[in-house]
């Protein structure tokens, strides 16, 4: 990891809710409101945001886990304000605590970890996959 990344650390990161992130479930749920698996893609985003500034060229990162409360809902069209802090980092592991707001509204919090690791690492888990 490069110097400067510490506990503390924050993104703040804008974005806005658009029609695609409405929940589908396989054509269960249909209604004009932010889903939980786009509320959890703005977490991670922001988080390695947070993350990938202080990444040597030799490492890489993945998620390796998450915790979300989806608190509120939110409509399409509603701005979202998407704030990761770095609340720890122990050894591989990086560890952040997100919260999304919509106009004074706090709609979700979250957790998020990620494992960073060397890029040769990283390719043998890619072959690993096929």
């Amino acid at each position: 990891m490069r110097p400067g990344f510490k506990v503390g650390l924050t993104v703040d990161m804008p974005a806005k809710v658009e029609r695609h992130m409405k929940p589908h479930l396989q054509g269960l749920v249909r209604h004009p409101l932010y889903a939980t698996w786009a509320m959890v893609y703005h977490m991670e985003t922001a988080s390695r945001m947070l993350l990938a500034p202080y990444l040597e060229p030799h490492e890489e990162a993945v998620g390796g886990g998450i915790l979300v409360k989806h608190l509120r809902p939110a409509r399409v069209g509603a701005p979202l304000h998407v704030v990761a802090r770095l609340v720890r980092a122990r050894g591989s592991r990086v560890y952040t605590r997100v919260e999304i707001h919509s106009r004074g509204r706090k709609l979700g919090e979250g957790s998020i970890v990620q494992v960073v690791m060397t890029r040769s690492r990283f390719a043998k888990l890619l072959r690993e996959a096929r």
